[in-house]
């Protein structure tokens, strides 16, 4: 069965998505960083808005983690 990665977090730029992704790693929670849809363009590089995802049993562990990371354009769902 396929696992199910869940949306927990989105950041305004790459940069503050490595912030996020190395919180949850220290935590020890997978994550994934995507692209937000609309922004898949290499001409963005870093620039654009990056989904924070992590697998559907670390939604709440994730979102804890995460909740003192909001600002500068970030959010957590």
């Amino acid at each position: 069965m396929e696992e199910r990665w869940v949306k927990v977090a989105v950041a305004p730029n790459e940069t503050l998505a490595l912030l996020m992704e190395g919180l949850l790693k220290d935590a020890d929670v997978p994550s994934l960083i995507q692209r937000a849809p609309g922004f898949d363009v290499p001409d963005f590089l870093s620039a654009g808005p990056r989904d924070v995802l992590v697998p559907g049993a670390f939604v709440e562990e994730a979102r804890q983690v995460l909740e003192n990371t909001t600002g500068l354009g970030s959010y957590v769902p």
